[in-house]
């Protein structure tokens, strides 16, 4: 046999694990010495930093003197760095995130002076079906993984693998995994029989004669005596070649072979675990690390074009900081929070961080929008929408400040109708500390309230007027009814349940929206049944507590949802009911054919599994779900996989439980049920129900001997009681529609994570400021004509010349959009290529523009 054995040097550098990132910072120093001065006096070897540019900027952080050396070595194309900027998850977290992460990881890998371009992904927990095009997109043909793959993908391992839109690249799956031949042996003997159990896995494996043999692991020094495993490699396999390679090399010994074609998701976990049930864990992290997704990609970049038309700076640096340490979160153990307890906690904190800078810019932005547009004595309310199109019959929530309980909002000099929501007093000094430090007396009516606008302009700025009234004392318009309705909808609390009538096709849905909640004796990696379990869903549930609030355009009820539950697994295990827990429940009917649901909850038990429960009574066998930029169709249950799995010896169960971006849908022919979900993450499909997780409880970072996956465990048995999220607060925000609409489901799942925003120029404030150098009301507005696609960025380009607009087109046709204004087809590097007028997106297809502002 004349095989090519390629030897792929490497580091596999997780940042933080059940270690922090400080320590391994501390020992990328070192590990950084060692790589640089063995690479300067060996110029035929090749190393990999793990396909992450961060690393550069953690090393050059601690040792600058070393930067010239590094870009040397970067150059001559010995160290090869990017083209990610951290390893970064490839389904929990945002499609934008991950397009972003390739965008700051070339970008830095650039400055140095090149970079790898290869999707090296080696430890990610699978991998969505966007990812073909976003790589391709980006120049990068081929992707390195270890997990996701198994034979009823393709035979071999090395593929070609085609995306949701068609897209193709090289797939090549690490057989052996990415540490498979770590820490080659020195004694000859032991070497061969190192070698000969890898060369057996790859000859069954690999398409051609090449074997991709990756001489690495977890913060594995770089082996120095390579040279001579080497020469004695070449002495135990005369007939084969032997050499140190990179990626690229490896592809260009496929590109000319008739190789197997794979389609869709890579998350199968036959050879290596994937935890498909990370999606739960560490909730609130999860919660925080999209609600920051959300207002920097929904919110504060579009505020931030707006503000330019003031000549307000466009915050460049803010942003690369602000996603820079999000990344630094998103590596698959980070975000899966399958870490300790002290990682956890300081992820937290870093999200924590970028929180007050994020929310800090979006209130300055609106600050300083409302002093620019506002006339002497005025007092003002602008109200914001942050996409580029025309958006009618929206409902604004907005937060009011002051000196009486009633007040009056005028839009277009019409009095607004307006419904209150809540209202409290409380004391302005604590909000100014200039009232503090007088020694004033001042209190004030903080008050939430809500209103249906008309319509607003893509980008446009509304200003709207209030007069505060004469009443001092709180205002309360909450009945006792037990049932709320629009146009489309009434819904009423019977018998204990939360039941719907669908006015548009006579149907009745008794019990359509509940909590259930059961055992988990899984471990920060899985989800897994306990051995002995409880489910207690709406038949052991109270419904209490119930009001209603009814305005012109909305309509909203109130009620606590109340359980008896073991409080932990040992009470479980004893049928032992010993604890309440309280779900406080809001939902509201407006103009919308969506029905909005809050739910505020303080946990206080142990080794549990809370899902919100879509009861659509729709029967199907498969399912909608959005994913990275596309929709995909997926099966209920993963018949296939689940009747094998045993049998195959897979690492873990396929269970069908699945990930998704922020909605799921079942459809009949004239029926339609779907879940809208913000930052919740996973889903499971029984008869007609949609559970969605809301969060899970459990003991310790790695558990051997589960349920849904026998064996070693995962990680380290280590507790880590932070993991029981005790005495956490979490307000989760949902959404569920039965009427079919012109906009496709990702359409609305768009403009459900991004509402109209109000913004009251309040009296009080905790900083002052001057105001803009240019005092005008803005004007300008951007009425894209978009038809089916979906916007998943806009922005200004990094030379401040364009606005720079991300969109992707759902459906399953294609597209034709025409434009009016000025308009360039971009890289997703901003780069200006041909001038449009129109152009027709497949299904599928992510687009970048450019426009003249």
């Amino acid at each position: 046999m004349n095989r090519e054995i390629k030897i792929l040097m490497h580091t596999h550098w997780d940042r933080e694990w059940y270690f922090t990132k400080d320590e391994t910072q501390v020992l990328l120093r070192n590990h950084m010495f060692q790589v640089i001065e063995f690479l300067e006096e060996n110029e035929d070897i090749i190393y990999i930093l793990d396909g992450q540019s961060v690393m550069l900027d953690d090393f050059i952080e601690f040792a600058p003197k070393w930067k010239t050396r590094v870009e040397n070595l970067v150059k001559r194309g010995a160290l090869r760095v990017g083209p990610w900027y951290t390893q970064t998850d490839l389904l929990l977290v945002h499609g934008e995130s991950i397009i972003r992460n390739l965008y700051y990881g070339m970008k830095k890998a650039l400055e140095y002076g090149d970079v790898m371009k290869v999707g090296y992904a080696p430890d990610t927990f699978g991998h969505s079906s966007q990812m073909p095009q976003i790589y391709k997109q980006f120049g990068i043909e081929s992707s390195f993984f270890w997990r996701g793959f198994s034979e009823l993908k393709a035979k071999k391992s090395d593929f070609i693998w085609k995306g949701i839109d068609g897209s193709t690249i090289f797939g090549i799956n690490l057989a052996t995994g990415y540490q498979g031949a770590k820490y080659l042996e020195s004694d000859i003997d032991e070497l061969k029989v190192r070698m000969d159990k890898i060369l057996k896995v790859l000859d069954n494996y690999s398409a051609t004669s090449q074997r991709l043999i990756m001489n690495g692991h977890d913060q594995m020094p770089i082996q120095k005596n390579i040279h001579e495993i080497m020469n004695k490699l070449k002495t135990l396999y005369p007939n084969d070649s032997v050499e140190i390679t990179d990626f690229e090399s490896y592809v260009d010994g496929l590109r000319d072979k008739n190789l197997e074609l794979v389609e869709g998701e890579l998350v199968h976990s036959k050879h290596a675990r994937i935890h498909r049930t990370i999606n739960s864990t560490r909730m609130d992290i999860k919660l925080l690390n999209t609600e920051l997704e959300y207002k920097i990609y929904n919110i504060l970049e579009p505020l931030a074009i707006m503000g330019t038309e003031l000549k307000i700076d466009y915050p460049h640096e803010i942003f690369e900081k602000c996603l820079k340490t999000l990344f630094g979160t998103h590596a698959h153990d980070s975000i899966g929070g399958c870490n300790s307890d002290s990682v956890n906690q300081d992820i937290k904190q870093r999200l924590l961080q970028v929180k007050e800078i994020v929310d800090t810019q979006i209130e300055l932005y609106m600050r300083l929008i409302s002093l620019a547009g506002k006339n002497s004595n005025e007092n003002i309310i602008t109200m914001y929408n942050c996409l580029p199109y025309k958006r009618e019959k929206e409902r604004v929530e907005l937060e009011f400040i002051t000196r009486t309980s009633d007040f009056k909002i005028f839009l277009d000099n019409k009095e607004v109708d307006y419904l209150l929501l809540e209202q409290e007093i409380t004391d302005a000094g604590l909000i100014d500390r200039q009232v503090a430090a007088r020694l004033l007396d001042i209190k004030v009516f903080k008050s939430r309230v809500s209103f249906v606008v008309d319509s607003i302009d893509g980008l446009e700025v509304k200003y709207l007027t209030y007069k505060e009234g004469e009443n001092y004392a709180l205002l309360n318009k909450i009945t006792k009814e037990n049932s709320i309705e629009n146009s489309l909808y009434k819904l009423e609390i019977k018998d204990n349940k939360l039941n719907l009538f669908n006015k548009t096709t006579g149907e009745y849905l008794e019990d359509v929206f509940y909590i259930e909640t059961s055992g988990d004796g899984g471990d920060s990696y899985d989800y897994s049944p306990p051995y002995t379990d409880i489910v207690f869903n709406s038949k052991n549930s109270t419904i209490k507590n119930i009001k209603a609030l009814k305005g012109k355009d909305e309509e909203i009820l109130f009620y606590t949802l109340e359980f008896n539950l073991p409080k932990n697994q040992n009470s479980r295990d004893n049928n032992k009911i010993d604890t309440t827990v309280e779900f406080l429940v809001e939902i509201s009917l407006n103009t919308s054919e969506l029905v909005n649901v809050k739910i505020k909850h303080k946990n206080s038990v142990e080794d549990t599994r809370f899902r919100a429960v879509l009861n659509t009574q729709i029967k199907t066998d498969r399912v909608e779900s959005d994913s990275h930029l596309c929709v995909v169709n997926k099966p209920v249950f993963f018949e296939k996989e689940l009747s094998i799995w045993k049998e195959d010896k897979w690492a873990e169960k396929p269970v069908s439980i699945e990930t998704f971006n922020s909605y799921v849908s079942l459809k009949e022919e004239k029926k339609e049920g779907t879940f809208f979900a913000y930052g919740l993450k996973e889903y499971e499909v029984v008869d007609g129900n949609i559970y969605i997780t809301l969060f899970r409880t459990f003991s310790h970072l790695g558990k051997r001997e589960l349920i849904n996956r026998p064996g070693r465990p995962s990680g380290i048995e280590i507790p880590t009681p932070d993991n029981q999220l005790k005495d956490i607060e979490f307000n989760f925000n949902l959404a569920f529609s039965f009427i079919r609409k012109e906009k496709n489901n990702s359409q609305r799942a768009k403009e459900f994570l991004t509402p109209v925003l109000a913004y009251q120029l309040k009296e009080f404030n905790r900083f002052n400021l001057n105001s803009p150098s240019t005092l005008k009301k803005i004007d300008k507005k951007y009425n894209l004509e978009l038809g089916n696609c979906v916007v998943s960025a806009i922005n200004m380009s990094e030379d401040d010349k364009y606005i720079f607009v991300r969109i992707f087109n759902p459906s399953s046709e294609i597209e034709t959009l025409k434009f009016d204004r000025t308009v360039y087809l971009s890289s997703m590097f901003q780069e200006k290529l041909e001038k449009l007028e129109t152009y027709s997106i497949k299904s599928q297809e992510i687009l970048n523009l450019l426009i003249e502002k």
